[in-house]
């Protein structure tokens, strides 16, 4: 189990913007976007996967279930609607 990283001060700008640090930025993977989510204690930043990682990530659990070639093919059409709509996020446990 990884050790707790300790938490860090972000300045927030006059224009109500907060930077993330680099190392952070890349070890979660964030791009352009983030998403804020409210929680009891205050905000958690969240990267936002891209559609390319959405649907690896959809391609990856149909070949770990064992489908292949024109099934497979079949399901990821199927499916790919859906996961486009549902996003899965990392959870930034700091």
């Amino acid at each position: 189990m990884a050790a707790k990283e300790k938490p860090r001060i972000a300045k927030i700008s006059a224009q109500m913007q907060v930077r993330i640090p680099r190392d952070l930025y890349e070890k979660y993977g964030f791009g352009n976007e983030a998403e804020i989510v409210p929680t009891k204690t205050g905000i958690e930043f969240r990267p936002i996967k891209s559609e390319t990682e959405k649907c690896a990530d959809l391609l990856e659990a149909l070949v770990s279930e064992g489908l292949s070639g024109e099934e497979l093919l079949a399901r990821f059409r199927a499916e790919a609607g859906s996961a486009a709509e549902s996003v899965e996020y990392q959870v930034l446990n700091l």
